[in-house]
């Protein structure tokens, strides 16, 4: 039975290891379109994004058995662009919480795709806005 719990328990130490979770920084994104708009990153903004997933956490409980937990993990791609106030005025119209579908070229040439909602209340200022969208992105 000892065998057992140190299979299960190497399993979910395996699983969790291998989750794809990253926050990547190091440059813009090469290309981000979403929700029919094309989004233009500035050049001295950085890319940050997390692909959506489960993330485990084993615990021993006091008579010896292991239970995993698991949680879902919320993806989200997020990056500072360029917007005049006409491109501006479209992407706000597109703030009604609904999911649209997009795709973005990371710093290091991975291919995210997503279907996500805006997040959070975004303010134009000097041709700049930071934009998040939130949802399931996913490595293509």
């Amino acid at each position: 039975m000892n065998l057992f719990k140190i299979i299960i328990y190497a399993f979910f130490i395996i699983v969790q290891n291998s989750i794809i979770k990253m926050a990547l920084t190091g440059g813009p994104f090469r290309d981000f379109k979403w929700g029919g708009l094309t989004l233009r990153p500035t050049k001295d903004g950085d890319a940050e994004w997390q692909v959506s997933g489960r993330e485990y956490e084993t615990e021993a409980s006091p008579n010896g058995d292991d239970y995993a937990t698991e949680t879902a993990v919320v993806g989200y791609i997020q990056q500072e662009c360029a917007m005049t106030t006409e491109e501006f005025n479209e992407f706000k119209q597109l703030q009604d919480g609904e999911a649209r579908s997009g795709i973005a070229t990371a710093p290091d040439g991975s291919v995210l795709s997503m279907n996500g909602r805006i997040e959070g209340e975004h303010i134009l200022t000097g041709g700049k806005v930071t934009v998040k969208i939130a949802g399931k992105v996913r490595l293509q």
